[in-house]
């Protein structure tokens, strides 16, 4: 991603980020999801054919999740989450897409065999952290978030075992990260400056993932070219 876009899409996210003590405000939906708009304009223009439609469907599902959360209707958590399920499922599907052909990444690009396993670990530990903690909590919610556990925990091993890139692998990290404090705030007890951080990590994440599969969908056009 070039300089010009990468500055589009971090001044949309601080306009977003310095009306959060303003919040809740009118229309309060709009500023939250223009950043994840403007990756998804990005991820049009640089890709084709499948690679954009895969990583549009991941973005557009996030911003349907992001406008979801925001809205003040009926079962908003609910949607929102269920619009989350959908991106991280689509994120899985690029990463397993990435993993089909042989790439010719740069060796400094790959996280290291020891270093898969040591993120691994700590994926896997720290969702049945968050389950035994945030689980007794959700009651009628519990089986959604089992299934939110589960898939977001099923991205971030593709990202580690099938997309196996540095910037990837910390989108995902970050992802779960944005998600476990949100989790904290709406089961249990928000944490100071909670919004803050859950979408300073989650526009972070959005970022990584984004330009992450860019670079790769294009080097592996490049290769078959």
């Amino acid at each position: 991603m070039n300089v010009k876009a990468t500055i589009v899409f971090v001044s949309f996210a601080l306009v977003y980020l310095t009306t959060l003590p303003l919040a809740p405000y009118a229309s309060q939906f709009l500023p939250k999801a223009i950043p994840i708009g403007v990756l998804a304009v990005i991820a049009y223009v640089k890709l084709d054919a499948m690679p954009r439609y895969m990583v549009l469907t991941a973005l557009l599902c996030s911003l349907a999740g992001d406008i979801s959360l925001a809205l003040p209707i009926a079962d908003s958590f609910i949607i929102g989450l269920s619009c989350f399920f959908l991106a991280h499922l689509a994120y899985a599907v690029c990463f397993a897409s990435l993993h089909r052909y042989k790439r010719k990444t740069p060796t400094s690009d790959i996280i290291s065999r020891k270093v898969k396993w040591l993120v691994s670990i700590v994926i896997v530990s720290f969702a049945a952290i968050m389950a035994a903690h945030i689980l007794p909590a959700s009651k009628a919610l519990c089986y959604p978030v089992v299934a939110y556990i589960s898939v977001i925990t099923l991205m971030g091993m593709t990202a580690v075992w099938l997309a196996q890139t540095k910037l990837i692998v910390t989108g995902a990290l970050l992802f779960v990260i944005s998600d476990a404090i949100l989790a904290q705030s709406v089961f249990k007890t928000p944490l100071p400056l909670s919004t803050f951080w859950v979408m300073t990590t989650y526009y972070g994440a959005q970022y990584c993932l984004t330009v992450g599969l860019i670079n790769m969908f294009l080097r592996k056009e490049h290769k078959q070219n």
